[in-house]
């Protein structure tokens, strides 16, 4: 039994049923993190916990991490057929 492999280009796209997750981390400290942190669903109320917290304390040494979700799409012309490793797409 012989098997045909083809390249398929699939294209990684943000999953627009989802939102990012934004969250910052305070990493200010002589000898350990701060460790305050936030977590919200958008970047403007991240960067202003970070600007309050800055204020508040004087930290200014911040980790920000963003989490989203992505999705693999076929090409236009493979788009509804199921796409195996094996399956002979000429």
């Amino acid at each position: 039994m012989s098997r045909i492999y083809r390249y398929v280009p699939w294209s990684i796209v943000q999953d627009s049923a989802t939102y990012p997750e934004y969250r910052a981390d305070c990493v200010t400290g002589a000898d350990e993190d701060c460790g305050e942190m936030i977590r919200a669903g958008g970047p403007d109320w991240v960067e202003e916990w970070m600007r309050r917290h800055t204020q508040d304390t004087g930290h200014r040494d911040y980790r920000r991490t963003v989490t989203d979700y992505a999705l693999l799409e076929p090409p236009d012309e493979l788009r509804g057929r199921l796409v195996t490793s094996n399956e002979d797409l000429a």
